[in-house]
């Protein structure tokens, strides 16, 4: 029997283990309208708008809730009693995270001020994500929990972040101070679009949870393709025909999906981890160099950024290439100056008119702009405060999503598109962690169909850890 809201709310501390797509969102909503205040925590600034957006569906009164990220949330109560908790100052950065956690967990535990402000706001506590927690997360949990009721919402299938701590058995740790209240049975994702692949997913999940080999082609609504080679670009194009809504195609190695855009000559788009590494590696540069080190920034920026299609032989550039390229060398000169945030900012222009360039990396492209216009407009000093600023901006406001994306497991999880391709499957095996759930994540991000390649039509990997 499926769990109802009225089921949870009478349970106290209690674990709910929600496979992809079985309605957890709209049950975390559900609860939280049964409640006087509660307090709602994720991981990421998308799940808290998410969620937001569902108690507003809802007509949930803003006073009848708090959410959050548990980041957020937590940065809030360290800094608002630093004698106990002893924050990190400013954004922490790295291993400052813990330091901050076990701040956080010692002035819930250690003061009973604290501990009576909780009790007072809230009269239940709900964690989504849980299987993305890792030790110290668990801890400042498991002290709220011993202040109001916690629920958390999770599926350890969908645990991918073991390489980054969060790896907390379920059965060994979680349940332990949160008791197993139930597993969500219906696939409601895939209700109005493809229930068959809804319940060749949910089987798939329990097949590679048991580390059973699953069988490509024991579901009409699979597409199965053989090939072994993830740049096998008929997969990619082939499976648009006909078909309406987004495409992601996923793949576990960033560097690969960036080389994947660029063979499909920006047909998909890359789009950028979190930490924006090479946003942030180029303000860097740009900020510590003179005119020529920024020439060679700039030029490796737009290298990263678009295909450069090769003329035929016999044909040199078109003469509107050939006058774009005088504009950009002419600029290039006053990358140097004070204005040569401007300047990069016409080589940038020129390029994006180039006939013979596409885009692939479209959103490091629009956010390296952003950054050169606030410098240019004298709203930041340097390119990394530029940076910093729309990076907490992307935090608070997510991105939007190209139509054809082509990105990892760890960037797609939580998302969900019409059409999806996995190609070269066995590529999975090859990750040192967390095999079966990357793949897992992967195929059930689509709603409609759902293209996989590999060698051969069955694939396995090792059982996971639960």
């Amino acid at each position: 029997m499926e769990l109802r809201p009225e089921d949870l709310i009478g349970l106290g501390n209690a674990a709910v283990v929600a496979p992809a797509g079985h309605g957890k969102t709209e049950l975390i909503t559900k609860v939280a309208a049964l409640g006087r205040r509660t307090l709602i925590l994720t991981h990421t600034r998308a799940g808290v708008n998410a969620i937001k957006a569902r108690l507003k569906r809802y007509g949930v009164a803003a006073s009848a809730f708090a959410v959050d990220t548990i980041a957020g949330w937590s940065m809030r109560y360290a800094h608002a009693f630093p004698g106990v908790s002893d924050p990190p100052e400013g954004m922490p950065d790295g291993q400052e995270w813990d330091r901050l956690y076990v701040g956080a967990a010692k002035a819930l535990k250690d003061v009973l001020a604290i501990r009576q402000v909780v009790e007072a706001s809230y009269d239940r506590v709900l964690i989504d994500e849980y299987q993305d927690c890792g030790a110290l997360q668990h801890e400042l949990a498991t002290e709220l929990s011993g202040i109001v009721p916690t629920l958390v919402f999770g599926d350890p299938m969908q645990g991918i972040f073991e390489f980054a701590g969060a790896n907390l058995g379920w059965e060994d740790v979680i349940h332990r101070q949160f008791p197993y209240a139930g597993t969500l049975t219906v696939p409601h994702r895939w209700a109005s679009t493809n229930p068959a692949l809804g319940e060749w997913i949910a089987d798939a999940r329990e097949r590679l949870a048991r580390g059973d080999t699953v069988d490509l082609t024991s579901c009409r609504e699979v597409s199965y393709r053989e090939s072994d080679d993830a740049f096998d670009m008929g997969a990619f194009f082939e499976s648009l025909d006909g078909k309406e809504g987004d495409f992601a195609a996923i793949h576990c190695r960033k560097n690969v999906c960036y080389a994947l855009a660029k063979a499909t000559r920006g047909g998909y788009q890359a789009i950028e981890e979190v930490a924006a590494s090479r946003l942030r590696e180029f303000a860097r540069t740009w900020d510590r160099a003179a005119n020529g080190g920024r020439v060679a920034a700039l030029r490796a920026l737009v290298a990263d950024c678009f295909h450069k299609a090769q003329p035929k032989a016999g044909e040199g550039q078109s003469r509107g290439d050939a006058a774009r390229s005088a504009e950009m060398s002419a600029a290039a000169g006053a990358l140097g100056v004070p204005g040569g945030a401007e300047a990069a900012l016409a080589i940038l222009s020129a390029a994006r008119g180039m006939e013979a360039w596409r885009p692939f990396r479209a959103e490091l492209l629009r956010d390296a702009e952003r950054a050169l216009e606030s410098v240019a407009a004298g709203r930041s000093e340097t390119m990394e405060e530029a940076v910093a600023k729309i990076r907490q901006r992307l935090g608070l406001v997510g991105r939007k999503m190209p139509k054809r994306t082509v990105s990892t497991p760890l960037l797609l999880k939580g998302l969900e598109f019409a059409h999806v391709l996995v190609p070269d499957a066995t590529h999975f095996g090859n990750e040192s962690q967390a095999q079966a759930k990357l793949f897992y994540v992967a195929i059930s991000r689509a709603k409609a169909s759902l293209t996989v390649s590999a060698r051969i039509p069955r694939v396995a990997f090792p059982k996971p850890r639960m």
